[in-house]
């Protein structure tokens, strides 16, 4: 069955017909008429025979009819067949073809066909399964989507139900089978066959389920199996091989492999040359075929953590919280207690010290960057628009690189919490910081003071409320104000140990601390608005003799 990249087919054929095998070729008639009259020059020097040309849609009662009636062509035109094979032209052999034959001289009365019986067997990965057969598909899936799905979901709602006929076992499975001639004379023969097909012709993916049926009503030795190696992902899709996926083919008990792409110049060389390129020797070959398929499903479903596109972007309401691409720093509330603390973190080893990525008014990239790898531009518009993938894309751009940013409790409380629910973000928080920058300014009311110092307060309040939650994944290193004040030295400490590839033992010189002009009046306007600072005048004097030992 081809309808594509027909010099492919062309070489398989040939191949084919070169072991002794009699082949026949169905092009579907939507191919153009100029590719298939080149098929047919190619192998004017062959026996390989052309067979009536039928239009393919996909899902369609016409893909099904074109196969089954290249059978009844294939039987008429070579009376020496003992076993049909349906492959697809994108198939490759990867077990010699003599033991194909023996194979079959053994089992001679065998029919290889996947049968699952519907409501038995878990066959459908997606998608439709017992509907396919009690609902109507006037409508193609892949060019009227639209009044496919809507026509279904009015099915739906009106309650209607096809009814069976009672001859059949409806059956599903792959639509690549090996039958033998006498069980194929006896499905094109079947007496209630004008009935069947009528069924049928109403029916949704029909090649996968015709064949499949009528196998088990008229096969003396069913073998539930196919001698094609075929894998699909989550969606019905077919995976596809690659030159770098020749050693998965290897020793596989298959006789056929689908699907090749076209482009697989070493597979074909492979199988139908015997050339083994040097590419593929040089292949790792470690893991397995189920490795490779459980990857690919896995990437296909949930993605690369940390990479969004709109190829495959999350679904909040099925998915968890996709997570960036790699551990970061959040230092959260640190620009409040000490000066330059970007350039301290350079110090230390970790050249990507952002400022407040998250800040209402701008983003402060590191070393006041404008742009950076990936086309992050420091534009609040931009950033605010989808605020968690701007961090999911900053993240991954750099992602061979450690970077931390600068949060405080007024910047987003949507990237609050995010950043909670990543397992990748260190987070290292010290509470009532946001005091140390809540001074009055000569142009503020006291009312107007009042109503923004409480709302930071809330704002901290619901911040610990998310990090004590039991939805918090990151890990969060935390220490009250007054702490600090007292031993300025210590979250340093911790955050000099989460440095990737650090090189120095000590801390070096410690980053100077805000200055404390003032701080008296701030703690009493805070405390006499109800604020409990935890810093009294014993405490800050502590904080200055640390100081001094620091410097």
């Amino acid at each position: 069955m081809a309808h594509v990249h027909l010099y492919r087919v062309a070489e398989l054929a040939r191949f084919l017909v070169s072991e002794g095998c009699r082949v026949v070729v169905h092009v579907d008639a939507k191919t153009p008429d100029a590719e298939f009259t080149a098929l047919a020059a190619d192998l004017a020097d062959t026996e390989v025979a052309l067979a009536p040309r039928h239009v393919c849609e996909w899902g369609m009662y016409s893909l099904h009819e074109a196969g089954l009636e290249t059978a009844r062509y294939m039987m008429e035109r070579f009376e020496d067949v003992n076993h049909v094979s349906l492959i697809s032209g994108s198939c490759l052999p990867i077990r010699p073809i003599a033991e194909l034959r023996d194979h079959l001289s053994r089992h001679p009365d065998s029919d290889f066909v996947e049968s699952r019986l519907l409501g038995q067997d878990d066959w459908v990965q997606n998608g439709l399964s017992d509907e396919r057969f009690t609902l109507y598909f006037p409508f193609s899936w892949q060019r009227q989507r639209w009044l496919f799905d809507r026509f279904v979901d009015l099915q739906r709602r009106l309650r209607i139900r096809r009814r069976i006929p009672q001859h059949l076992d409806l059956a599903l499975g792959s639509q690549w089978w090996t039958l033998t001639r006498e069980t194929l004379r006896r499905i094109l023969d079947d007496p209630l066959k004008d009935e069947t097909d009528s069924f049928f012709r109403k029916c949704w993916i029909v090649d996968e389920a015709y064949v499949q049926t009528l196998a088990r009503r008229h096969s003396r030795d069913l073998r539930s199996e196919s001698l094609c190696l075929t894998e699909f992902d989550p969606q019905g899709k077919p995976f596809t091989f690659y030159d770098d996926h020749a050693h998965l083919l290897t020793g596989s008990d298959k006789f056929f492999a689908r699907k090749v792409w076209h482009g697989a110049s070493g597979l074909y060389n492979k199988y139908l040359y015997g050339v083994d390129p040097l590419a593929i020797a040089r292949r790792p070959r470690r893991e397995t075929l189920a490795d490779v398929i459980d990857i690919g499903r896995t990437k296909r479903c949930v993605g690369r953590p940390g990479l969004l596109n709109q190829s495959r972007f999350p679904v909040q309401a099925f998915e968890q919280q996709h997570a960036t691409a790699r551990p970061y720093l959040v230092l959260d509330g640190f620009d409040e207690l000490y000066v330059d603390i970007a350039r301290w973190q350079n110090a230390q080893g970790l050249d990507l010290a952002h400022g407040r990525v998250f800040r209402p008014e701008q983003v402060e990239f590191a070393a006041n960057q404008r742009v950076l790898p990936g086309g992050m531009i420091a534009n609040p518009k931009i950033r605010d628009w989808n605020s968690p993938q701007f961090l999911t894309n900053l993240i991954w751009h750099q992602r061979d690189r450690q970077q931390s940013f600068l949060f405080h409790v007024s910047d987003s409380t949507r990237m609050a919490s995010f950043i909670l629910k990543d397992p990748n973000a260190q987070v290292l928080f010290i509470e009532g910081a946001w005091m140390l920058g809540a001074a009055m300014s000569p142009a503020e009311q006291p009312s107007e003071f009042r109503r923004r110092v409480m709302r930071l307060k809330l704002l901290e309040a619901k911040h610990k409320a998310e990090i004590e939650s039991a939805s918090t994944r990151a890990t969060v290193h935390r220490w009250s104000l007054r702490d600090i004040m007292s031993n300025p030295a210590k979250p340093l400490e911790t955050l000099a140990a989460l440095i990737e590839d650090r090189g120095q033992a000590g801390l070096g010189a410690l980053p100077a601390l805000r200055a404390e002009h003032g701080m008296d009046e701030l703690v009493y306007r805070l405390e006499s608005e109800g604020v409990e600072t935890g810093l009294r005048r014993g405490s800050r004097r502590r904080s200055s003799t640390m100081r001094s030992n620091s410097a």
